[in-house]
């Protein structure tokens, strides 16, 4: 079915919002930090990965195929495809860190995929006395019935709890009620200009999710495909996961969108200076890297900066991977603002001068160099073993 949809002006308007800020109790900080020590102490512990699905050739069962793939988030999917992946080659350390790495996610989103699958019953975890994630099981697929029954009104959750309805499929009597709706046809139309083409059904489906299920207004979804354009990106896809990003994030409104998208803009354009790289905008991976930085290890920019002008000093020349080790390593050490990077320093720094006074220790120009904390030569090391 498809839509021809007249030409409506945009409506403008002002928006405006407010920040409001709370007391948390001591206890509840308390609370908190515990929380937090315990779930990274579970993303640095190996795993064992096992199985009673046949060994071989990677195979996918077709009732997961049919049953439990489209229902399910589709970075779940991932995470699923490469622990079937990995029965049969399995890399020498196993952890939730390094399935991260591995698909460039969080730790936090491979630990929300695995717990759904548990709880879809084709995995089951297994854990250690003090609680640390110690094994996968993958288990034979369970045939659709009362198991499964939840996947009819699967829903996707964040880590803060926000509910994501999961995309349904519209009757052609419930388009063309939308197609009657003036706004709808504005939106369509919107949308076809910016992306350059005539909309698909799919893609149509995927904008009426925005408006019919997310509750995005009209303006905050015009605006959504406008960033994402202007980001050099027409695909639906991504459209899509930057909206359901935003709904997790709890923005509803164009000026929310705005504030968010403005301070990631303008660590994008921070971040590229201090490489030096001015004659263009950055590319995709790029772009993950900083907003892991902004929104994953939750840095400010004065600490992001202070990572890139190390990787340029170092290597002499702009390396996203290097400044990312940097920060990966800051984040290890708990590390919050500049001042803790200058302890972390002087720290090294004492610890470089013992070595020195050692009775076996032999000047030269390395064993001079005070070298802080981490350690630069490893991390060069790995990123050359990584390329």
């Amino acid at each position: 079915m498809r839509f021809v949809f007249p030409y409506f002006p945009s409506p403008c308007g002002l928006f405006s919002f407010y920040f409001c800020c709370a007391i948390i109790p001591a206890k509840e900080v308390k609370k908190y930090q515990i929380t937090k020590h315990l779930q990274r102490r579970e993303h640095m512990s190996q795993f064992t990965l096992k199985t009673e699905i046949p060994a071989g050739m990677t195979g996918i069962s077709n009732v997961f195929l049919d049953y439990y793939m489209p229902k399910a988030n589709g970075e779940y999917v991932k995470v699923y495809l490469y622990l079937l992946r990995t029965l049969h080659n399995p890399p020498k350390q196993l952890s939730v860190t390094t399935l991260a790495d591995a698909l460039d996610h969080t730790e936090g989103d491979i630990l929300r995929a695995l717990k759904y699958w548990e709880k879809q019953g084709i995995l089951k975890l297994e854990r250690s006395g003090s609680g640390d994630l110690a094994g996968i099981y993958l288990l034979k697929i369970p045939l659709p019935g009362p198991a499964t029954e939840p996947l009819a009104a699967a829903e996707q959750t964040d880590a803060a709890g926000t509910s994501l309805p999961d995309k349904k499929s519209y009757s052609p009597d419930e388009l063309t009620r939308f197609s009657e709706q003036a706004e709808c046809r504005q939106l369509m139309f919107v949308c076809e200009q910016y992306l350059k083409k005539t909309l698909s059904s799919s893609e149509i489906e995927t904008l009426l999710y925005f408006y019919d299920q997310l509750h995005f207004s009209v303006d905050l979804i015009e605006y959504l495909v406008e960033y994402c354009v202007c980001k050099g990106s027409r695909s639906i896809h991504y459209i899509e996961t930057v909206a359901l990003a935003w709904a997790e994030a709890g923005i509803h409104t164009v000026a929310q969108a705005k504030e968010r998208t403005t301070t990631y803009t303008r660590g994008c354009f921070a971040v590229m200076k201090a490489f030096g790289i001015n004659d263009r905008n950055p590319v995709e991976p790029e772009l993950k890297y900083i907003e892991k930085w902004l929104h994953t290890y939750d840095f400010t920019m004065d600490l992001i900066l202070e990572a890139c002008k190390r990787t340029m000093e170092r290597l002499h020349k702009p390396n996203f991977e290097y400044a990312d080790r940097i920060l990966k390593s800051w984040t290890e050490h708990k590390v919050h603002t500049l001042s803790d990077v200058e302890k972390l320093d002087q720290a090294h720094q004492k610890k470089g001068r013992k070595k020195k006074t050692a009775p076996d220790a032999r000047p030269t120009g390395f064993t001079n160099f005070e070298q802080r904390d981490y350690d630069f030569d490893e991390l060069e090391r790995q990123l050359l073993n990584s390329q």
